[in-house]
């Protein structure tokens, strides 16, 4: 059947000499692998390899066939500009970084239409935003609440966060828990939106070990998942 759907780039890989391999996640078909084909020598096709970089974000109009195969893009364009995302190194950095995670985590073909409005609304304001310093840590937190595994809220009064069940509790320093200190900067980003985010001051060195926890947080909860390689450059960026 013929679908027109918006669309976020994960990822492309090159396939042969001409080719590409592009990963998407689609508001209306989920994940989807497509080939295409040409891409990389036409000058004169309806698609362009620029189309197909980490976050962009896309219509595309595709004959799905649902057998699980790689498919065809017939028509893309490009709903959102980017203005900031690919020239700004710490922007940049950052689509790298959720490139790698989103592709561990939209594995599965089910759309989820909650989710892609989420992707799609986040990635507009972190081109748009001056004060992304905070953002990979609050975009994993909330990521946490569509796939399942959030952290309690309702223990919250409680002073150490227990990463293996998922709740805060008083039980110190006991294997899988934060530390004091980190439990409160944990509530302090569950508890913020996005435009009060800059308020939530910390130095390099916390914000690193902030968003570690995170990432292991999601290693304990989801066994498949592997620490992006790009996690290490992303934590270079931020002097303050």
């Amino acid at each position: 059947m013929l679908v027109k759907t918006p669309a976020i780039v994960l990822s492309a890989i090159k396939y042969s000499e001409s080719d590409l391999i592009a990963r998407l996640y689609t508001r209306e078909l989920g994940t989807q692998s497509f080939i295409l084909k040409g891409i990389r020598k036409s000058r004169k096709g309806k698609l362009r390899t620029s189309f197909f970089q980490p976050l962009t974000q896309l219509e595309i109009e595709t004959q799905h066939k649902g057998k699980g195969t790689l498919e065809y893009i017939k028509e893309a364009r490009v709903i959102f500009p980017y203005q900031n995302i690919h020239n700004d190194i710490v922007k940049s950095s950052m689509t790298l970084f959720f490139s790698e995670v989103l592709s561990q985590l939209l594995t599965e073909q089910q759309p989820d239409k909650e989710l892609f409005e989420y992707l799609s609304s986040v990635f507009q304001y972190l081109d748009q935003s001056d004060h992304v310093a905070n953002f990979s840590i609050k975009i994993l937190l909330d990521m946490t609440l569509f796939l399942g595994f959030q952290p309690d809220v309702t223990t919250s009064g409680a002073t150490y966060f227990n990463m293996l069940n998922g709740n805060f509790d008083e039980n110190g320093l006991q294997p899988h828990h934060l530390t004091d200190v980190e439990s409160e900067q944990l509530k302090t980003f569950i508890g913020t939106n996005f435009d009060d985010l800059y308020k939530i001051k910390m130095n390099r060195e916390q914000r690193n070990g902030l968003l570690n926890l995170v990432v292991e947080y999601f290693q304990i909860h989801l066994q498949t998942f592997k620490k992006p390689n790009s996690l290490s450059i992303l934590k270079q960026l931020f002097d303050h």
